[in-house]
C-alpha cells in the first residue's frame, strides 16, 4: 500500500498541475471580478487590467463596523497618500457590505445626512447582505480618465444567487 501511494502521489500532482488555465495564466480573466465571500460580481474594461481589490474593515460608528472591498489602480503621483489602500494605489470606488440589521441601523441613523451621499448606489440585496457602492471623493490627477468609467463598471454589479 505504501508503495502504491508513493507512485500515485507524484502522478496526481502532475495531473493537477497540468489541468487548464487559471486566472493567473490569463490576465484578461481577472476583468470579471467575482467575490464568492460576499456573493457579487463586477466587469472591468480592458484598460483596468492592473486594478487591485483590497478588503478592509470600515468603522462608520461604534455599532456599525462593516467590510468594504476597495477597487484601486496604481498611481504615478508621488504626492498621493491613500487612506484605505496600500501606497502606490488610489481607490476609485468601493463596495460596502452590510448585514440586514446593520443596514436598518445605518438607514435609521444616516439617511438624509452627509454620510448618506446622493452619489451612493444601492445595487441590491440578497438574503444575507445589502450592498452600497460609494465613489471616492478624491483621486490623483493621473486617474481622472479612469474615474469616468467607474459608473459603467458599477452598473455591471450583479449579486450571485445562492441556492
Amino acid at each position: 500500500m505504501k508503495r502504491f501511494i508513493q507512485i500515485l502521489l507524484p502522478v496526481m500532482i502532475l495531473l493537477l498541475s497540468c489541468t487548464g488555465k487559471n486566472e493567473k495564466d490569463d490576465p484578461k480573466l481577472r476583468l470579471r471580478y467575482v467575490n464568492l465571500k460576499y456573493m457579487f460580481t463586477l466587469q472591468f474594461p480592458e484598460k483596468w487590467i492592473s486594478y487591485m481589490d483590497f478588503e478592509k474593515t470600515e468603522i462608520i460608528d461604534p455599532q456599525l463596523i462593516i467590510p468594504a472591498v476597495y477597487f484601486a489602480l496604481p498611481t504615478r503621483s508621488r504626492e498621493w497618500q491613500p487612506l484605505n489602500v496600500p501606497s502606490g494605489y488610489a481607490d476609485l470606488f468601493y463596495v460596502r457590505i452590510f448585514t440586514k440589521s446593520q443596514w436598518k441601523l445605518y438607514e435609521e441613523r444616516y439617511r438624509g445626512t452627509d454620510e448618506y451621499r446622493m452619489s451612493d448606489k444601492s445595487p441590491g440585496e440578497d438574503k444575507d447582505f445589502v450592498y452600497m457602492i460609494r465613489y471616492s471623493s478624491s483621486i490623483p490627477v493621473d486617474l481622472y480618465i479612469y474615474m469616468k468609467e467607474s459608473d459603467s463598471i458599477t452598473d455591471t454589479f450583479k449579486i450571485i444567487k445562492s441556492d
